[in-house]
């Protein structure tokens, strides 16, 4: 308080033009009316400005809370969803043991890194053991599946995208019934590519490919792309068919996991079968 009296006392005169300074200010908009008004619009113009900015900030976090609490909603769906399509098909006697209930559960998050450029790429996202998830589920975006998850930490996990030359994916032609792996060349980040459909299949341009559900870690039916080009490979009995994915790579933020409830079970009954 001493320190503050004795800057006043040092710098009085200086505090008193500025006193005068506003007083004269107040007085001359006060009581004209022209000076009034420009100061009125001079303010108003400021004030909207930093308004629209403070606006345009609360739009911006508000958009964040938002898309978020909308994906963890459609993981709810999807959960819902699979609970119901895995009712359906089960016997009316276990239909009351809850333990049959469901197959698949949905978890939202978030890619907080990602790569397409390279030979094998991978994604971060900001889920981890303590969300449930677990290594070798499967990850998919608003438009079609993702990759499937390597690595788990407590709180985040790395899954090795589509555009990873290990990656092979058990998908089908919606409607017609044919099936094989798909698999990335390398080069285009956009497109893969499906063996292992025989050449008499009639195969077309625009046909939908979807996950074949043989696999325990995508349910059947998901969306993975369409087929951009069809064509016979010489000396071989199979086609070669390009896929355009339908879910952009490059572009990837908020993702789903996918979690098999069954997919322990499976795989150690298929690698029983293996071993004999």
């Amino acid at each position: 308080m001493q320190n503050l009296i004795q800057l006043l006392l040092r710098y009085n005169a200086f505090f008193l033009f500025l006193l005068l300074q506003v007083i004269c200010f107040t007085l001359i908009v006060q009581f004209n009316k022209e000076q009034a008004a420009v100061f009125t619009a001079t303010t108003n113009r400021f004030s909207g400005r930093f308004y629209n900015i403070k606006d345009n900030v609360t739009k911006h976090f508000s958009f964040e809370r938002e898309n978020n609490r909308l994906a963890e909603d459609n993981a709810r769906l999807f959960t819902q969803l699979e609970e119901s399509k895995f009712h359906n098909f089960i016997e009316i006697d276990t239909a009351s043991n809850p333990e049959y209930f469901q197959q698949y559960e949905y978890t939202a998050a978030r890619a907080i890194n990602n790569s397409t450029n390279k030979a094998n790429n991978y994604l971060t996202i900001n889920r981890g053991r303590r969300h449930g998830i677990k290594k070798h589920n499967g990850v998919i975006g608003g438009n079609g599946i993702v990759g499937i998850v390597l690595g788990v930490s407590d709180r985040y996990a790395t899954v090795m995208s589509l555009l990873h030359q290990q990656t092979k994916i058990s998908v089908r032609i919606k409607n017609k019934g044919y099936f094989g792996s798909m698999v990335w060349s390398g080069s285009n980040s956009s497109e893969m590519s499906i063996d292992a459909i025989p050449r008499h299949a009639l195969i077309t341009e625009g046909d939908t490919v979807i996950t074949s559900g043989y696999s325990s870690i995508f349910p059947g039916g998901m969306m993975v792309g369409l087929v951009k080009n069809v064509e016979g490979v010489s000396g071989s009995s199979f086609h070669k068919i390009d896929v355009e994915l339908t879910e952009d790579l490059n572009k990837v933020q908020h993702v789903y996991v996918v979690s098999n409830l069954f997919q322990e079970e499976q795989t150690q009954l298929e690698e029983e079968l293996e071993d004999e």
